[in-house]
Order: structure tokens, then C-alpha cells, then sequence
């Protein structure tokens, strides 16, 4: 499962970092909350690229949402 999936599957709720990482990095022992940070300011980019009403809520290190 990807972010993205994980994040449409969840709208407007709040997801912990470590939510994210256990159930998008559930196998990658290396991952960690930068990763998930990185993954998440991505994901803002695109979203901003295409001018979408669509963001995500939240800070590094704490809990993000998805919201339309």
C-alpha cells in the first residue's frame, strides 16, 4: 500500500507518523520519520502542482490528515 492509498482510505482523519510507517513501511526497518515527512512534502507539492483543493494537514513529526 502506498501514502497515497493509505491517506484516500483515512480522509479527514488524523494519522500518526508512526500509523503511517507501520502500515505503508510495515517491512522497511530503515524507515523513519523523515521518511515519512519526505513522503508527506511530496505529496503537498503534487497537490499544489495540479492546484487542488485536496491538502494535507499536519507537522513533522506529529500526525497528518487529509483534507478535501
Amino acid at each position: 500500500m502506498t501514502i497515497q492509498d493509505y491517506f484516500l482510505l483515512n480522509q479527514n482523519k488524523e494519522l500518526s507518523t508512526e500509523e503511517l510507517l507501520n502500515h505503508v513501511w510495515k517491512n522497511d526497518l530503515d524507515a523513519n520519520s523523515e521518511v515519512v515527512w519526505i513522503y508527506v512534502s511530496y505529496l503537498r507539492q503534487k497537490l499544489q502542482s495540479i492546484q487542488s483543493s485536496v491538502r494535507i494537514e499536519g507537522d513533522k513529526g506529529g500526525s497528518y490528515k487529509l483534507v478535501k
